[in-house]
């Protein structure tokens, strides 16, 4: 089976120009599909009530979203999904002309589903901007990021992001020992598994004493990845840690993604293109303005 790309449209902020880089790559790409884990393409903001644009499909793409918010007299249905209370059943339709539509309702487990059984070249998330490790949950997905500003709490995303896809992935023996466990379990030296806690939050004490690997299924505290000098650390997860590490030395992580592309909202800091390219360098391929596209 050909293999399909998966890109996650990720934002430091609301409002920052995530339906805009989305609307730029449906114009391009055809035999894509398009889903959002949070809510899209609204007229407008759930939360702020400001205009927001809208999402724009054709014939040559697939969505997924929420019955209610899909004009079936506008779609085909190609297949239907779980329930959800508050937008019905999750719809995977085919547009029968060129029409706006409001996407919502995608969970990661439907996203691996379609991936697996329906025919496309692309699946493009929207990614809600308070849900970032969703990104971080299938392998070899890419992220393309857009910036507003150098304020401290845009910074901290990228150094997460740019940590996530700076990571190795751990060997294939190590993935095969930990596929599927969920919580925190410990690799001896000696070849046996031992389960530590079914979470980093509940997690009181731990001696790393006699263990080789650390695996963590969930989110990782920083108490956790203190531990590295100790202990070789493999996250299910890359993007789900409390703070970015100052080294990555000894961390590992199950599902490779990539950093694949950064857009800017300069309307507020001229400098910011400048600035991100000086201080990323040659961790990404391109950084563009969100206005250019």
């Amino acid at each position: 089976m050909e293999r399909k790309e998966i890109i996650y449209i990720l934002g430091t902020k609301k409002g920052v120009g995530k339906t805009t880089v989305l609307n730029h790559f449906l114009r391009r790409w055809k035999n894509c599909c398009v889903a959002s884990i949070g809510l899209d393409g609204e007229e407008k903001d759930n939360l702020t009530n400001e205009p927001k644009p809208c999402v724009h499909v054709t014939k040559y793409h697939l969505v997924l979203t929420g019955e209610r918010f899909l004009n079936l007299s506008k779609f085909e249905v190609i297949d239907v999904y779980s329930h959800n209370a508050i937008v019905g059943h999750i719809i995977l339709a085919r547009p029968l002309i060129e029409t706006t539509v409001v996407l919502t309702g995608a969970t990661t487990a439907m996203i691996q589903r379609i991936v697996v059984e329906q025919k496309f070249s692309k699946i493009i998330i929207d990614g809600a901007f308070n849900r970032l490790i969703h990104a971080g949950v299938i392998d070899g997905a890419k992220i393309f990021l857009v910036v507003h500003g150098d304020e401290l709490e845009s910074m901290r995303i990228i150094k997460k992001v740019l940590f996530a896809s700076n990571l190795p992935r751990a060997p294939q023996h190590i993935l095969e020992v930990f596929h599927e466990k969920r919580g925190v379990w410990a690799f001896t030296k000696d070849g046996s598994v031992t389960k530590i806690s079914d979470s980093c939050l509940t997690l009181k004490y731990f001696s790393e004493s006699g263990f080789e690997w650390l695996y963590i299924s969930g989110f990782v505290t920083q108490s956790i990845l203190e531990m590295k000098d100790k202990i070789k650390i493999c996250l299910a997860n890359p993007i789900a840690i409390a703070e970015v590490p100052s080294n990555f030395d000894n961390i590992y992580t199950a599902n490779s993604i990539k950093l694949e592309r950064m857009f800017i909202n300069s309307s507020e800091n001229r400098e910011l293109l400048k600035f991100l390219k000086t201080w990323l360098g040659d961790s990404i391929a391109e950084v563009d303005d969100v206005f250019s596209v």
